[in-house]
C-alpha cells in the first residue's frame, strides 16, 4: 500500500530544496493513467486563503495589544505570527502533496492519490460500480440509502465527487489506511478527482485476462 507524506517533512524539503517525500511516494505508484485531485474548489485556493488570513492577523495583533495593554506586547505579536506561519507552512505542504500524488489507474488496480487523508489500492476485480456524487455527500448517502459505517472518505479537502462500490466478497482484497494504521475497508470509498468521469471509466475498464 502506498504511503502518505508527512506534511512537515514535505515543507522542510520545500524550504531546503531537497527531494520532497510526496515525489518519492508518487514514483512508487505503478505506470498507468493519472488523474489529478488538486484543483477542486477548496484545494485550489488553500494557499491564497491562508495567506489572506495571515495578512489579516497582523492588524489583529495590533488591536489586541492596543486594547489589552499586555506587559509583553512582542510576545502577542510573535505568538499570532507563529500560528499564522504554522498554518501557511501546513497548507503549502498539503498543496505540494496534492499536486505530486494523483490517482493512478494501473492495469489491474486503482491507486488512491491525493496525499492528504489516506491512501490505498482497490483491485479492479473488487469494484462493483463507480457512481458520480452530485451535491453534498450527505445528500448522496441519503439518496442511495448508505449509512456512515459503509463509507470510507478518501478525499482530502474537496467534497467527494465519486463513489466506488466494493464487492462485498472482495473487501479483504482492498488495502486502505492512514499514515499510522491500516483501516478496515468499507463498502463504499468516496474520492475527489478533477476529472471524475474519466477516472470512473478507467477504473471500470477490465483488467488483463478478463
Amino acid at each position: 500500500m502506498p504511503n502518505i507524506p508527512s506534511l512537515w517533512r514535505e515543507f522542510a524539503a520545500i524550504v531546503m530544496r531537497k527531494q520532497r517525500p510526496s515525489s518519492v511516494i508518487a514514483a512508487s505508484y505503478p505506470e498507468g493513467e493519472r488523474y489529478p485531485a488538486a484543483n477542486g474548489a477548496v484545494s485550489s485556493i488553500l494557499v491564497p486563503l491562508v495567506l489572506v488570513g495571515f495578512l489579516g492577523d497582523i492588524p489583529l495583533s495590533l488591536v489586541i495589544v492596543a486594547l489589552c495593554h499586555p506587559n509583553h506586547p512582542f510576545a502577542i505579536h510573535a505568538g499570532i505570527a507563529a500560528v499564522s506561519l504554522w498554518s501557511l507552512g501546513w497548507v503549502i505542504a498539503a498543496r505540494s502533496a496534492l499536486l505530486s500524488i494523483p490517482h493512478v489507474v494501473g492495469k489491474d488496480a486503482l491507486w488512491i492519490g491525493g496525499g492528504a487523508r489516506l491512501s490505498g489500492v482497490i483491485p479492479k476485480v473488487a469494484i462493483e460500480r463507480v457512481l458520480s456524487i452530485r451535491g453534498s455527500r450527505r445528500e448522496w448517502m441519503s439518496e442511495q440509502g448508505v449509512s456512515r459505517d459503509q463509507v470510507t472518505l478518501a478525499s482530502g479537502f474537496d467534497p467527494p465527487n465519486l463513489a466506488v462500490e466494493i464487492k462485498e466478497a472482495a473487501l479483504l482484497a482492498v488495502k486502505i489506511g492512514t499514515r499510522r494504521r491500516h483501516s478496515q475497508p468499507s463498502r463504499w470509498v468516496l474520492l475527489y478527482a478533477d476529472s471524475p468521469a474519466a477516472l470512473a471509466k478507467a477504473a471500470l475498464s477490465p483488467p488483463p485476462n478478463h
